[in-house]
């Protein structure tokens, strides 16, 4: 062990180290050029959010509220778009042929966001059945009622009715079980979300969201971004 006088000696040493301007200096410079790489990484990472987010965007405005498509998004982002807007139109198509019968309100909005996570940026959409696709928001009853006829004559009959399901866990139940899908956790919170963006315009900080950022979209960004489509931002 040391004596007093090495250890004195020592505690001296430090202290006229630590009030060293120069020591603080080569610390910092130590420090920096070991953190300067993480803290790149944490702005490309957030850049990359960001911008994903903001074509997730104004993909998702586009498609639910119509508007111009920017020339600057390339020709396959472009096409997803308009296969994912006639999609809507057949979705709202399927919807009108059940209103008859449907007793309670639909939030055709929930529907259309739930289809655009299952769907957009798929290969094709060619082949799918929009009507089979709207009836698993549906639960169907039959019901007996009193009729009367011309001359007074009553009797019964049945009848059905489509009565919109609430509960997101039956929905995707039916939807899974129906149209033999995965749906994953991610699938659902991008609905969610896309949900919230189209309707109460969530997550949109500027009315207007461009396109300026569009001209580094490549198809593999896309597959990517589908994965986890506006997730990350709240």
């Amino acid at each position: 062990m040391a004596d007093p006088a090495t250890i004195a000696l020592a505690v001296k040493a430090a202290i006229t180290a630590a009030t060293d301007k120069r020591t603080w200096k080569v610390v910092g410079v130590i420090l920096a050029a070991i953190l300067t790489p993480f803290i790149l990484i944490v702005v490309m990472i957030t850049s990359l959010l960001f911008g994903t987010a903001e074509h997730n965007n104004s993909a998702v405005q586009l498609t639910f509220h119509g508007g111009a498509i920017s020339d600057k998004v390339p020709e396959d982002y472009r096409q997803y778009i308009k296969e994912m807007q006639s999609s809507f139109t057949n979705l709202d198509t399927a919807i009108t042929k059940i209103t008859p019968i449907t007793e309670g309100s639909l939030d055709s909005t929930q529907v259309k966001a739930i289809f655009y996570s299952l769907y957009f940026g798929a290969d094709s959409l060619k082949g799918i059945d929009y009507k089979t696709f709207v009836d698993c928001f549906f639960r169907y009853e039959e019901r007996t009622r009193t009729v009367t006829d011309d001359q007074g004559n009553e009797s019964t009959e049945t009848y059905t009715v489509a009565v919109p399901l609430t509960s997101l866990t039956e929905i995707y139940t039916k939807l899974e079980n129906t149209l033999s899908l995965e749906i994953t956790y991610e699938n659902q919170a991008n609905a969610t979300e896309i949900y919230y963006r189209a309707l109460y315009g969530t997550g949109a900080q500027n009315e207007g969201d461009g396109f300026e950022g569009w001209a580094d979209w490549s198809p593999e960004q896309l597959a990517e971004e589908n994965d986890g489509l506006l997730v990350t931002e709240t």
